[in-house]
């Protein structure tokens, strides 16, 4: 009698936190819709339904509002996906660990019910890789204004544990969106120009014939391996990185002028703006630090290749922070995986971070992209 009174109990309690999860879903996306229509020049037009695994149980019918116009999509809810971002974590994270099917199906169904079976959870898995699959070998856009190139490095398994490089691009197109290009695994334990012109090739394969600027750090053979694959495209070295690596040799009384001096440099507006404060780099700390100066001097032609393209979009090109920023993250989603049992098991869950933040960054554009656009199209129309 206890027990099926402690039994009703539990599913009310369940029914009602769902309620409550359902609520605070529904109103903060009416927020949002509300939010966009403040800046977007359309109106609302009511709801559809949608289904949503969360780590709740599942939710039946939510109500997601939408627009007459435009393409708002509420950023708290998964792009094209049946289960919460939470829920795919959870899954993923237990088989990159090195949990079995069966474990993990007793586990979900334990969770949320006969709702996922252990052939449900098998088909689940089955279907990850092919979405692994098709989003890595998905077709690109011809163009791209931007390609940022680098890696990060896991822990994988492979009879004995190292870490490998994880080699990642991502695009600006034109109009300021950015899109997560891909990643890759080679296997080896440092990072090689070879793969990144393999990683190059891949990208032409898969559709992109023109990027005007690649932006990377400076490892041997990269620059090469660009002009092979991309002959027309700039290469930009990462100005934050060498001023660190500048830095990181002078001593502690200097850094702070040194580092004027180098802003003087990045931060000019014109080329000969920045080939004056290079000589003046060298004729105040030539004869003090002269391997910081020589490489700066030396490497100058990639380091401001940035200055070659419109000023409103400048901030983007001199550095790969836009990249290392979804390093940052991979490595923030992956922190409780220390170490991979195997490569299909690090593919899957890039796969799941990388594609959610795809999403959410492809629906963003950054600022002076379209500014630069409508000026390239009022100076075609003008010839």
């Amino acid at each position: 009698m206890q027990e099926k009174i402690r039994e009703k109990m539990v599913k009310a309690f369940e029914a009602e936190l769902k309620a409550m999860v359902r609520n605070l879903l529904e109103n903060l996306m009416r927020e949002e819709r509300a939010v966009y229509l403040e800046t977007h020049p359309t109106s609302a037009n009511g709801y559809y339904t949608r289904d949503l695994l969360t780590l709740f149980g599942p939710l039946e019918d939510l109500k997601v509002p939408r627009v007459r116009e435009g393409d708002f999509h509420p950023q708290i809810l998964p792009y094209r996906k049946r289960a919460s971002l939470e829920l795919s974590e959870a899954i993923l994270t237990l088989y990159a660990v090195g949990v079995s099917t069966r474990k993990i199906s007793a586990f979900l169904e334990g969770v949320y019910g006969t709702f996922y079976s252990p052939q449900s959870i098998s088909r689940l898995i089955e279907v990850t890789w092919e979405q692994v699959k098709a989003w890595r070998e998905r077709p690109l856009a011809e163009e791209y204004y931007a390609v940022f190139l680098d890696g990060t490095f896991l822990s994988i398994r492979r009879g004995k544990t190292a870490k490998e490089p994880v080699y990642i691009a991502l695009g600006i197109k034109r109009d300021g969106r950015r899109e997560v290009l891909g990643f890759w695994l080679f296997g080896a334990e440092g990072e090689s120009a070879h793969n990144w012109e393999e990683v190059l090739k891949d990208l032409k394969r898969r559709g992109v014939q023109r990027v005007q600027i690649f932006i990377t750090d400076d490892l041997p053979g990269l620059e090469e391996a660009i002009k092979k694959i991309f002959p027309d495209a700039d290469w930009q070295l990462c100005v934050l990185h060498a001023v660190r690596d500048a830095l990181n040799k002078a001593r502690k009384k200097d850094r702070e002028a040194l580092a004027a001096d180098l802003k003087k440099i990045y931060r000019a507006e014109t080329q000969e703006e920045a080939e004056e404060a290079l000589r003046k780099l060298r004729g105040r700390w030539g004869g003090i630090y002269p391997k910081v100066v020589e490489r700066w001097e030396t490497k100058a032609y990639a380091l401001l290749a940035f200055l070659r393209h419109p000023k409103p979009i400048r901030r983007y090109l001199y550095t790969t922070n836009q990249l290392e920023r979804l390093a940052k993250e991979v490595k923030r989603r992956t922190k409780v995986v220390e170490v991979f049992c195997g490569e299909g098991a690090v593919e899957k869950l890039l796969y799941l971070v990388l594609s959610q933040l795809d999403d959410v960054w492809g629906a963003r554009r950054l600022r002076g992209f379209a500014e630069v656009e409508m000026g390239s199209y009022h100076a075609a129309l003008t010839q």
